[in-house]
């Protein structure tokens, strides 16, 4: 697509979802991540392969009273904003349980 129509389809979908007034922002900007040197190529960190299914529960564990949380420790959309609630919710509920 040109850039003109992804401005287009994503203010479509900004005032499909969250209302008309949302179609008309104060800016408007899009990244190319493929672009980004340290990103290889998608907005979130890669680990190399195998390291979260084999080291990603480490990632989680409880040391003493410190419970970790953040996008980098949710075992569903890690990396994104989605991940980081996930995360949140869960070293709450671990906190929850500890009291």
């Amino acid at each position: 697509m040109s850039k003109s129509d992804r401005r287009a389809a994503v203010l479509r979908n900004f005032r499909k979802y969250f209302g008309s007034k949302a179609g008309h922002p104060r800016e408007y900007f899009e990244t190319n991540w493929s672009e980004k040197t340290w990103t290889r190529g998608c907005p979130v960190a890669i680990a190399g392969p195998g390291t979260l299914t084999e080291f990603g529960r480490a990632l989680r564990e409880p040391v003493g009273r410190i419970h970790w949380a953040g996008t980098e420790t949710s075992t569903f959309w890690n990396g994104y904003m989605d991940g980081a609630v996930r995360s949140g919710k869960r070293a709450a509920d671990e906190v929850l349980g500890e009291l």
